[in-house]
């Protein structure tokens, strides 16, 4: 089997939605999602207000599918609370109203795992559920947090 030559440019994070296979992000990975959130060219800013703020960019012309990434200030919340609160699913049932079910699938890494989510959407949506390699590091002052739907064996609970 042939290796493919190592690149020194950045590829953006390795994990590839919708396929069999994931690989865990490194910190090569995380370095450039920050870059990729911080970055304006290619991005429309579609909604700003009340510290919200959304932005859209088309990954091909002639498909619907795009890109979404969202920014929200939380000025009074310190960003290694928000990160804590985040983690913790046992919390999060207590203070979001739309979980029906979250729960631990398997511990990959110190810093990913598989977990499975489910949530109440508005009418006339359908509640949605989801499976997701969840990987997360701090790095200085930022604290990122990635998912990615993935496939998993496990079985879904029924009923939505």
């Amino acid at each position: 089997m042939e290796k493919q030559a190592a690149s020194t440019e950045p590829q953006g994070p390795r994990p590839v939605l919708g396929r069999e296979s994931v690989q865990v992000p490194d910190d090569q990975d995380f370095r450039s999602f920050r870059s990729e959130c911080e970055a304006e060219v290619g991005w429309n800013l579609t909604y700003s207000k009340a510290g919200v703020s959304v932005w859209v960019q088309a990954l091909e012309m002639d498909r619907p599918l795009h890109k979404i990434k969202c920014r929200m200030e939380c000025c009074d919340v310190p960003a290694e609370t928000l990160y804590d609160v985040l983690h913790d699913i046992e919390y999060r049932k207590k203070w979001d109203s739309n979980v029906i079910e979250t729960f631990d699938i398997a511990r990959l890494t110190v810093n990913a795992d598989v977990g499975y989510y489910s949530w109440r959407c508005p009418k006339p949506l359908k509640n949605r559920d989801v499976i997701t390699l969840r990987s997360w590091l701090p790095m200085g002052a930022d604290y990122i947090i990635m998912n990615y739907s993935v496939k998993h064996p496990a079985p879904y609970p029924n009923g939505w």
